[in-house]
């Protein structure tokens, strides 16, 4: 199997400061996060965006990318947290909007979400994320690396929708399923506006360079992944030599302890690392058997859509609204 032919996924703003605690980097990282939002005070949500999906384009990086908004009826005077999903190698933001049910969720929760799509555009061939050297290999080996800037596309997609919908700057989220995985990651490893992330089905590296000093993060994958090894998120199923587990790496970045404790959801289950600070939990949830594909996903969504199991959407959403808010 080869990364040409495979693809891949990743989800996740006026000032609203609703109060929400920053780790002990966001002090010394915060013109980073304040220049990434795009707007001046009093001016986000100006714009009145249409409500329910609308495609974008923007500039980003000197290259023209696309995405999808998807903003529930509200006031777009009053701030939301936002989502930015990612998606995997080959796919696109519209099938991450097909997968993940997010839309139901945002309606009831009042959630902006965006749904970028990677370098080349939708379905593209090319690399779609710069997800980080060194990552832990899937079986076709590291995936490509992308060579435009995506974090200009993150700080392009908040600007442009914070000038339609006021954007809560404490609750800004992502997440993406298996390239998107690995740039969720990333985004954690890196971004100090981005208060949590939830990858699925992807790996990471070893953390060394990060810029964030920890970050709250709650991480998916099945363990019949014949694509990107389970070993890259869980340290105890079938361990590769070489790997660097992300579960694993995570906690001892964050400051957790090595002890876990352990819930039962459906098709798996959902290992919390115990002793870690309260800006910096690990959360790591494994599926039995379960494919390369998007826990609890729609039934209509095809091959990377795994529905009979615990929706990850929700998962990931109830330790957001847990843990980092």
């Amino acid at each position: 199997m080869r990364w040409a032919v495979v693809p891949l996924l990743l989800v996740a703003a006026c000032d609203s400061s609703s109060g929400g605690t920053l780790g002990d980097d966001d002090d010394a990282n915060a013109a980073v996060g304040d220049a990434a939002a795009g707007d001046a005070p009093g001016t986000c949500g100006l714009r009145g965006g249409v409500r329910g999906l609308t495609p974008r384009t923007v500039m980003a990086g000197g290259l023209m990318r696309t995405y999808l908004v998807y903003l529930p009826a509200g006031d777009p005077l009053a701030a939301m947290p936002l989502v930015v999903v990612h998606h995997g190698y080959t796919m696109s933001g519209q099938l991450m909007y097909d997968i993940t049910g997010y839309k139901e969720l945002a309606d009831r929760e009042h959630i902006a979400l965006a749904f970028p799509d990677g370098q080349g555009g939708p379905n593209s061939a090319g690399a779609p994320w710069n997800v980080g050297a060194n990552v832990c290999p899937s079986s076709a080996g590291p995936p490509p690396v992308a060579p435009g800037d995506d974090f200009a596309l993150l700080d392009a997609i908040k600007a442009d929708v914070d000038a339609d919908q006021c954007i809560d700057r404490d609750h800004v989220f992502a997440t993406g399923f298996s390239m998107g995985g690995y740039f969720s990651h990333q985004i954690g490893c890196m971004r100090p506006d981005f208060r949590a992330v939830a990858p699925h089905s992807g790996g990471t590296h070893d953390l060394a360079g990060c810029t964030n000093a920890r970050r709250p993060i709650i991480i998916f994958h099945g363990l019949g992944d014949a694509l990107v090894p389970p070993s890259c998120a869980d340290p105890n199923a079938f361990p590769v030599l070489g790997t660097k587990p992300s579960a694993a790496m995570w906690a001892a970045h964050n400051g957790c302890g090595t002890t876990t404790t352990t819930r039962t959801v459906t098709g798996g289950r959902c290992v919390h690392y115990e002793g870690c600070p309260a800006d910096g939990q690990v959360e790591l949830c494994t599926f039995d058997a379960m494919p390369h594909c998007w826990a609890g996903g729609a039934a209509t969504a095809g091959v990377y859509s795994c529905p009979l199991y615990a929706s990850a959407t929700q998962l990931e959403w109830q330790f957001f609204k847990q843990y980092a808010w």
